[in-house]
């Protein structure tokens, strides 16, 4: 995800202190979900693993990849591992999808 540069790769366990630039990525990760929901209009829709702000692109076998699998995946550990940030992204969107459950402002005639 482009939000944290690289440091998607190297500095997202808890384990570690919080950069700036990991910071600075999830925190607008999470405004950019909230307002993207909130005037969503009657729907919400996001791209398989962005909701825990997965670190690849899912790229289906095409010619233009030698027909490869490899990158035709979702790491979905990254968000189960609690030890890491991905978790905390995850959760975030879980509690959004929560909200709008109670509240129903998708469902809203305003």
């Amino acid at each position: 995800m482009w939000l944290f540069d690289r440091e998607i790769y190297y500095n997202m366990s808890k384990e570690r202190p919080i950069t700036p630039v990991v910071h600075r990525g999830m925190s607008l990760h999470k405004m950019i979900r909230l307002i993207t929901m909130a005037l969503g209009g009657e729907a919400y829709l996001c791209f398989m693993g962005n909701e825990f702000g997965h670190p690849e692109w899912v790229d289906f076998p095409r010619e233009g990849n030698g027909f490869s699998h490899h990158l035709c995946r979702r790491q979905w550990s990254l968000r189960d591992n609690p030890e890491l940030l991905y978790n905390h992204l995850w959760q975030f969107d879980q509690a959004m999808l929560e909200l709008e459950e109670k509240y129903r402002w998708l469902n809203s005639r305003y």
